[in-house]
């Protein structure tokens, strides 16, 4: 719970470093969504109350005033939507540019081992599923789907606490049920995707003229186009096994909220509240249930969003990895290096049972032009990425005589390389 919570500020530190404006007008509009239900409810109440107390001209002033308030809540849907989508776009450049420059200021003793490896993979993989910039979105959308739920309550408990209680719990059984299916979707839907993906296979041999004519001469073209077809089949037997749940799903919670709205109105009526009220209150639960029935998809992606925020702050925003600040300068001090010296110098690598170099002594000087000779194999590349720092040593030394900088990352300002691959 600590690191949920330890998340999702984190996320909104984010949004508002990266698009504040665009932040507090997501914020101030879903503010005004969640009080439409409540306003809807008062004012179809006083619409029918001054109906049945035939008081045209009050009626047609709550008539406006509700048009003007679907008016409202149809124009902050859509500025809601418009404005999550360029958050999304800004925050997804952010997070982007914090990990390529992290991943630039690497430090070399750290890029190589296969614990910052996995680390960066996750990293990538958080911003790839796009979870971590919807993350504040999710749980602004959760807390106004809340308040709207709790200020239709408090209104409704003026009048009855246990019809506030069973309002309150009709918005339930759909936000559950959207949990259930999200679960659901994203199981079925990796295994349909590799569905696809074998079907494909057979049907990228059966398309391709020079397979198709091999597979046609093998008799086997008979054959692939059955695992299409099979493949294809299975594909559309899970497809529709996920609609069938999704509809059984969907009308239980459905039954489900009516026997609660019974209730609740049932409730209201028992405790004495006149039919303007009953009625504002009944339309007020519909626009609550209406609203929130997605809730379970946003509940999912604040999990699932803090999980990767988790994965992206291992390596972007964590004391892991903090000595990479060495390099973090774009203009390092160059020193004037008189000699590199190489004194018995061994290089092993992990799970290696022998070494790729063994007891090497070397000494290069200040503008000395040198050839590393030997065959495929010998460990002149490994020789080169020890003197430079890249590969670790196993025993020995390398000292760097002349560079008064204790870090040896402003020795390698001094250092120009041209890897192999590059030149082939």
């Amino acid at each position: 719970m600590k690191k949920l919570f330890s998340s999702i500020l984190w996320s909104f530190r984010l949004a508002w470093k990266t698009c504040p404006t665009t932040l507090v007008s997501v914020a101030l509009s879903l503010a005004v969504i969640a009080c439409i239900p409540l306003s809807q409810s008062l004012l179809i109440g006083n619409t029918v109350s001054a109906l049945s107390g035939s008081n045209g001209g009050a009626a047609w002033i709550y008539i406006v005033a509700l048009a003007l308030v679907v008016g409202i809540n149809i124009i902050a849907q859509r500025w809601v939507i418009s404005n999550m989508l360029i958050l999304k776009s800004k925050v997804n450049y952010r997070v982007h540019c914090m990990l390529n420059n992290r991943l630039s200021t690497f430090p070399l003793s750290d890029i190589g081992s296969t614990k910052s490896q996995e680390d960066i993979r996750a990293a990538r993989e958080a911003i790839s599923k796009q979870e971590l910039q919807v993350h504040t979105m999710s749980v602004m959308t959760l807390v106004s789907a809340f308040a709207m739920v709790l200020l239709l309550c408090l209104n409704i408990a003026n009048v009855s606490i246990v019809a506030a209680i069973f309002a309150a719990l009709c918005s339930l059984p759909l936000a559950i049920a959207m949990v259930i299916l999200a679960k659901r979707d994203y199981a079925i839907y990796t295994l349909m995707y590799e569905d696809y993906r074998a079907e494909n296979y057979y049907l990228d041999n059966l398309m391709a003229q020079s397979r198709a004519q091999e597979l046609h001469l093998m008799r086997a073209s008979r054959f692939f186009s059955q695992r299409v077809a099979s493949w294809r089949r299975r594909a559309a037997g899970r497809e529709l096994s996920l609609e069938s749940v999704r509809g059984i799903i969907s009308v239980v919670a459905g039954l489900l909220c009516s026997v609660l709205l019974f209730a609740s109105l049932y409730f209201l009526v028992d405790s004495g509240a006149d039919i303007s009220y009953v009625a504002g209150s009944l339309i007020g639960i519909i626009a609550c249930v209406n609203a929130t029935q997605e809730v379970g998809y946003s509940f999912g992606q604040i999990i699932n969003g803090a999980l990767s925020v988790q994965q992206f702050r291992r390596v972007c925003d964590s004391d892991t990895y903090d000595h990479a600040s060495e390099i973090k300068t774009s203009n390092p001090n160059r020193e004037n290096i008189s000699k590199i010296i190489c004194k018995d110098v061994s290089v092993q690598y992990e799970g290696a049972s022998s070494f790729a170099l063994k007891d090497i002594n070397l000494e290069l000087m200040n503008n000395q032009m040198i050839a590393v000779v030997g065959a495929s194999g010998a460990g002149k590349t490994t020789l080169i990425n020890a003197i430079l720092g890249i590969t670790p040593i196993a025993q020995g030394s390398i000292t760097y005589k002349g560079a008064s900088s204790e870090s040896k990352y402003n020795m390698l300002a001094n250092v120009g390389l041209v890897s192999q691959d590059y030149g082939r």
